[in-house]
């Protein structure tokens, strides 16, 4: 059997092509494109639309950037026998859907991250942000410090393999490169630049993860790394800087270089918290100044029991994952103050391999059943508005042995299909997804 799609516009052949790859591993037939206003599928481009209209073919009509998405859920409820004649809108309830990876603590091949694209334009999905540097590991080549790079990498032009496929797909790449803090496996290299933390005896200690953001050189050489991986990702509208957990924020008063900074360079009143907001604003411009929208989690900024000197500025996005700290500030903190905030659920949508930190597995069924795109973390409720425009799930390699990335590929991409049914308020049940899954990958 022979399927045919056709496009209004000649901008939309990309995206034919896409869908051509779909139909023909869904479906199980050969594809043919053309311009004429005939066959099976037809994409039209309009602005602000999201309208599939069955007849005796499918009509797909929306923007540009959700047309790829929407042509997709058209092909998927027909493939399942759902989708009814005349006309039905398709509305997401937010416009950006992200996959996290963590692949700096284990690592993921190009073609394991290239299966994974697949997972997110099926369950149309389009972000996919990579967080390459941890604690435990640095996963992308580097010419600037090769030193700092795991045994196990991506190089760069694997990077622009998997940038190019994931355009294809419809989906952007976030890189995600975290500081000040997360940083053992570059600091091991340079021990010098580690932040003193002092103990209970009052001696001092060296904190193997946390940057030394009182040395400029330290500084300067983070920047740099940041800047290699700019000229990287340059296709890429976000950048997420980190700015988590980067010491204990409650306990900052035991680092003494960062209060001594602050009372030098901000004034008699400033303590250490001023020190790092000073430093992630740095880090803010220069992203700014590179053509990246920053963005960073939430969990060291307006604390409850913190006054800065020094404030955030507002040229940055928030990834809201956690109020497990009493102190931390809820999301109405950061709405009120203008930052648009992207939710990162831990309590739904973190996949901690291992289990780790008290975390269990999020499930198909936990997030059909349970969660709501209004639902923030630790129960938080806020009404959707174009502040909050992303929704995201989160693959963490705390224990990078507890599973193989086989096995969190297929795990993933029924959490996937099952954020997706959430957002679009339409609804399968668990057995029609894996025929999904198992057509489209056999």
């Amino acid at each position: 059997m022979s399927y045919t799609i056709s496009v209004a516009e000649a901008s939309s052949l990309p995206i034919a092509r896409r869908l051509k790859r779909i139909v023909e591993r869904l479906l199980k037939q050969t594809v043919t494109i053309t311009q004429h206003d005939i066959g099976d599928l037809h994409l039209i481009q309009q602005a602000d639309t999201s309208v599939i209209y069955k007849d005796q073919g499918i009509k797909v009509v929306a923007d540009r950037s959700e047309l790829l998405s929407v042509a997709v859920h058209a092909i998927i409820r027909d493939f399942l026998g759902e989708l009814p004649l005349g006309e039905t809108l398709v509305r997401y309830q937010q416009e950006q859907r992200i996959l996290m990876i963590d692949m700096a603590r284990k690592y993921f091949s190009k073609d394991i991250l290239l299966q994974f694209i697949d997972s997110m334009a099926l369950a149309q999905f389009n972000y996919l942000q990579l967080h390459f540097s941890e604690n435990e590991g640095f996963r992308i080549e580097s010419e600037v410090a090769p030193e700092i790079v795991s045994e196990e990498y991506l190089t760069k032009n694997e990077i622009r393999e998997i940038i190019l496929y994931a355009q294809q797909a419809g989906i952007e790449i976030i890189p995600d490169f975290d500081s000040p803090g997360h940083l053992k496996q570059i600091l091991r290299t340079h021990p010098e630049w580690q932040l003193q933390k002092k103990q209970a005896d009052g001696t001092l200690e060296r904190d193997p993860a946390a940057l030394n953001i009182c040395d400029s050189e330290a500084v300067a050489f983070i920047l740099s790394i940041y800047h290699e991986y700019a000229e990287l990702f340059t296709d890429s509208t976000y950048f997420h800087i980190g700015g988590d957990e980067f010491v204990d924020f409650d306990q900052i008063e035991v680092y003494p270089e960062l209060r001594a900074y602050a009372k030098t360079h901000y004034g008699p009143e400033a303590e250490g918290i001023d020190t790092f907001v000073a430093y992630v604003n740095q880090v803010i411009e220069k992203i700014n100044q590179w053509g990246f929208v920053p963005r960073i989690w939430n969990d060291g900024f307006f604390r409850l029991n913190r006054s800065e000197q020094v404030k955030l500025t507002k040229n940055v996005e928030i990834t809201y994952w956690t109020k497990w700290n009493q102190n931390m500030a809820p999301v109405t903190t950061f709405l009120e103050k203008g930052y648009p905030v992207i939710n990162f659920n831990d309590n739904y949508f973190y996949y901690v391999l291992g289990e780790n930190a008290g975390y269990s597995y999020p499930t198909y069924e936990k997030i059909l059943n349970d969660w709501t795109p209004e639902m923030y973390p630790q129960q938080q409720v806020v009404q959707l508005t174009p502040q909050l425009p992303g929704v995201a799930l989160a693959i963490w390699c705390d224990r990078p042995k507890a599973q193989s990335t086989a096995e969190v590929w297929e795990n993933m991409t029924y959490l996937l299909f099952a954020t997706m049914q959430k957002l679009t308020t339409v609804f399968a049940k668990r057995e029609q997804i894996e025929t999904i899954i198992n057509t489209y990958f056999d």
